[in-house]
């Protein structure tokens, strides 16, 4: 069916919408299953993973341990399909201005990881270098894996002038 000129075009295409929706889903999920863990795990003492006792069977330490790994993994599947979403957006995006925008918000991701690293080195309390540490390696994470889509728009870009 042709369109009309008089309505707008739609900025994002169908597929980068739908690995949008995907990366987000699996981010929530992860973020839930770290909120998860952290609840579950406050009422644990100290070393709970460490006992002298012959093991019993499932316990609550290795149902946390299965929803931990499920986050993680999620996380890491979501980060992979914010890559992919970050290339689709540059492939089907006719403007020169979005990758250069992706490549200063990889600037950015990179130059806070490397801040939360050094942060983290000069630091004492296990609990806050867990933390900085979590951060610098999603921030360093995502930098990456938004590097293909800077690449693309850098080729794009040489290939138009």
């Amino acid at each position: 069916m042709p369109r009309s000129s008089a309505l707008p075009r739609r900025s994002v295409d169908r597929r980068t919408r739908m690995a949008g929706i995907a990366t987000l889903v699996c981010f929530a999920v992860a973020a839930a299953a770290r909120v998860l863990v952290d609840t579950s795990t406050a009422g644990f003492d100290a070393p709970a993973r460490y006992t002298t006792a012959a093991p019993s069977g499932w316990t609550a330490f290795d149902t946390v341990n299965v929803v931990a790994v499920a986050g993680a993994s999620l996380a890491g599947a979501a980060v992979l399909l914010f890559g992919a979403t970050l290339v689709s957006a540059v492939l089907h995006h006719p403007g020169r201005r979005l990758p250069l925008v992706i490549g200063a918000v990889t600037l950015v991701m990179v130059l806070g990881a490397v801040l939360a690293g050094t942060v983290a080195s000069g630091r004492t309390d296990f609990a806050v270098v867990t933390e900085l540490e979590l951060l610098r390696t999603a921030l360093a994470g995502l930098a990456v894996a938004s590097l293909p889509a800077v690449v693309l728009g850098a080729l794009r870009a040489r290939g138009e002038t």
